[in-house]
């Protein structure tokens, strides 16, 4: 069974949470992959090789609230996003779907991401509710 770790993170520098979501700012990220990079890299599980992870904004063109999760290589099973993501960037080293709204139903697919890759949007007004 696949374990999954996500935290909300605003920007790197900041101490890293689980408790509550932190409000964010309205500035994008400068470089989204370092973003995420160092997001997966504060949350203490680095070791020789880099950790994979994927990060998800709130909203388009990696602004607003960033989620990272970790933990969830070796299984098929949904994951609800809470807060939905608008844009993602993929430090995996597994394709990851996702879905509108929750339960990651196949009639709600919205796009792919697939190792290495960034997206900026999921499309026009778009938003991503579930992933696996």
């Amino acid at each position: 069974m696949r374990s999954r770790s996500a935290i909300a993170l605003i920007g790197i520098g900041m101490a890293v949470t689980a408790a509550t979501p932190l409000t964010s700012t309205a500035a994008a990220a400068a470089d989204p992959v370092t973003t995420c990079r160092r997001a997966i890299d504060a949350l203490g599980k680095t070791t020789d090789k880099p950790v994979p992870g994927v990060c998800l904004w709130t909203e388009q063109n990696f602004r607003g609230e960033m989620t990272v999760l970790t933990g969830y290589w070796g299984s098929d099973t949904c994951g609800d996003l809470r807060p939905a993501a608008k844009s993602a960037v993929s430090l995996s080293n597994e394709e990851h779907l996702l879905y509108r709204f929750t339960k990651c139903q196949e009639k709600n697919f919205l796009t792919s991401i697939k190792p290495g890759q960034s997206q900026a949007t999921f499309g026009s007004d778009a938003a991503a509710g579930s992933w696996r």
